[in-house]
């Protein structure tokens, strides 16, 4: 086992995984389920730092991803511009200065697509991860969640990527209107996802996907589906529209970078629309952390 070398942090809004990291780039130790920069009350963020870590040299260099560094955060490091590699993310990284010690927070990217400006904060440190992991210098990512991240990397640089708030829309739509009225919490229903999927990846555009997403309702008033299926085939459709319209100029294969759990309703959905998938190895965002922090020298 090598020698400590960093610490390196994901903090999101919900919540925060600390990692030590060790000269090789290997996870020495790990603390998740810390609070995310929402529940850090009264921006004591220093507190809730030193409580995750306290247990881990202070002289250690220290990198912070995700939100942490947004203007609801501890500080904010404002956006590096696409394309960008690694490199770029040093050029552009903020410090904080903490009993004594200077932390790095990595600044998140920004890009254009068609006139519509877009941001990530922290998939940009898994991506790096998964670079360096798997030897490569590019290909299509994913990062699936509330808000889905589809990027473009070449050369070791993202060039672009664009959101799709695919998790957040099926929420407010199953727990807020009318078309969560006849579901029914069940086994997941496979057949039903299934067939959402290829509906919504069929879809030519946004008003069609608006047109079917009131079968949700349709569906389960004419017995076309049962109400335990009403939840897996809103989901469906509406990852197959998002996987329809991310890869409609590509037909690369993607990795996902999430937990197994997480990916699996994606790898089910990129294997019904003829898309090959891999899943990134674990612990990405630290191998980024390891990665920016080398480029930056700091370890």
């Amino acid at each position: 086992m090598s020698a400590a070398a960093l610490i390196g942090l994901d903090w999101g809004t919900t919540s925060c995984r600390a990692y030590l990291i060790g000269a090789d780039g290997a996870v020495l130790e790990r603390v998740a389920g810390g609070p995310g920069i929402l529940k850090v009350e009264n921006g004591a963020f220093g507190a809730a730092f030193d409580a995750m870590t306290g247990g881990w040299s202070a002289r250690l260099s220290v990198v912070l991803s995700g939100m942490i560094g947004s203007r609801q955060g501890w500080r904010e490091a404002p956006y590096a511009r696409c394309p960008a590699g690694a490199d770029d993310l040093v050029t552009a990284m903020a410090t904080i200065d903490h009993a004594g010690r200077a932390i790095a927070l990595v600044p998140g990217l920004s890009t254009e697509n068609d006139g519509m400006p877009d941001v990530m904060r922290g998939e940009e440190t898994q991506i790096f991860g998964a670079l360096a992991l798997s030897g490569r210098d590019g290909g299509l990512f994913l990062l699936p969640g509330t808000h889905s991240k589809w990027a473009e990397v070449r050369d070791g640089r993202i060039v672009s990527f664009r959101t799709f708030m695919t998790g957040e829309v099926f929420a407010a739509l199953k727990d807020h209107t009318i078309l969560g009225r006849l579901m029914r919490e069940g086994v997941p229903d496979t057949d039903g996802f299934a067939r959402g999927v290829r509906e919504g990846a069929a879809l030519g555009s946004a008003g069609a996907l608006l047109n079917r997403l009131f079968a949700t309702r349709t569906y389960g008033l004419m017995a076309r589906l049962a109400d335990t299926a009403l939840s897996d085939y809103l989901s469906g459709l509406l990852v197959g529209a998002e996987i329809a319209e991310a890869t409609r100029q590509t037909r690369s294969a993607v990795t996902i970078i999430a937990t197994p759990a997480l990916a699996q309703r994606y790898t089910d959905a990129l294997h019904l629309l003829d898309h090959d998938s891999t899943l990134a190895p674990d612990d990405c965002v630290a191998t980024g952390h390891w990665r920016i922090a080398r480029a930056a020298g700091l370890c």
